[in-house]
C-alpha cells in the first residue's frame, strides 16, 4: 500500500511508479512518450520534496560521494554546485521557469541529452548555472533520488 500522495514519500512512491509504469507501456510497443515522463519525474521529485521540506535531508550531501555510490553525475557547463541540496535547488529553478532544452525528439533515453540552466533574478538572460545529462542517466539519478528520499523520509 502506498504512502499518501500528500506526502513526499507518498508521491516520490507514486513519481516511481508512473515512470516504471510508462517505460513498461513503451517496450510493450505503446505510443508513450519516455523522456517526457522522465522530465515530468524529475519536475515531481524536485518540486514536491523541496517545498515539503526534504532540502535539510540534501543540503549537506557531497555530490563527490554520491558519485561514488553510484549516482550519475551531471555535466556542469558553467558554475559551481557541490552539494545535492545546491544541485536540486538550481535544477528545479530552472525547471521552474522552463529553462530546459533536449538534444532530439528520439523516444531512446540513451539519444537524448537534457541541459538545464538558472538565470538568477535581474541577471538576465544570462544563466549562472548550466549542466547536462543523458536521459538514461537522469533516470538513474530519479531512481536514486526516489530512494533517498524513502530512506531518509519513509
Amino acid at each position: 500500500m502506498l504512502n499518501s500522495r500528500n506526502t513526499t514519500v507518498g508521491f516520490a512512491e507514486r513519481t516511481r511508479k508512473n515512470l516504471l509504469a510508462i517505460e513498461a507501456a513503451r517496450e510493450a510497443g505503446e505510443d508513450v512518450h519516455v523522456v517526457t515522463q522522465l522530465i515530468n519525474s524529475l519536475l515531481g521529485l524536485v518540486v514536491f520534496p523541496w517545498e515539503r521540506g526534504f532540502r535539510e535531508h540534501t543540503e549537506h550531501l557531497e555530490l563527490e560521494a554520491l558519485d561514488a555510490e553510484g549516482w550519475p553525475r551531471w555535466d556542469v557547463e558553467r558554475g559551481e554546485c557541490h552539494t545535492l541540496g545546491r544541485l536540486l535547488r538550481l535544477l528545479r529553478n530552472g525547471a521552474a521557469h522552463s529553462h530546459i532544452e533536449f538534444s532530439s525528439d528520439s523516444r531512446r533515453l540513451d539519444d537524448v541529452v537534457i541541459k538545464i540552466w538558472n538565470v538568477p533574478p535581474k541577471s538576465a538572460p544570462d544563466p549562472d548555472f548550466v549542466a547536462s545529462i543523458r536521459a538514461d542517466h537522469l533516470r538513474d539519478f530519479c531512481l536514486k533520488f526516489t530512494d533517498l528520499v524513502l530512506d531518509r523520509v519513509g
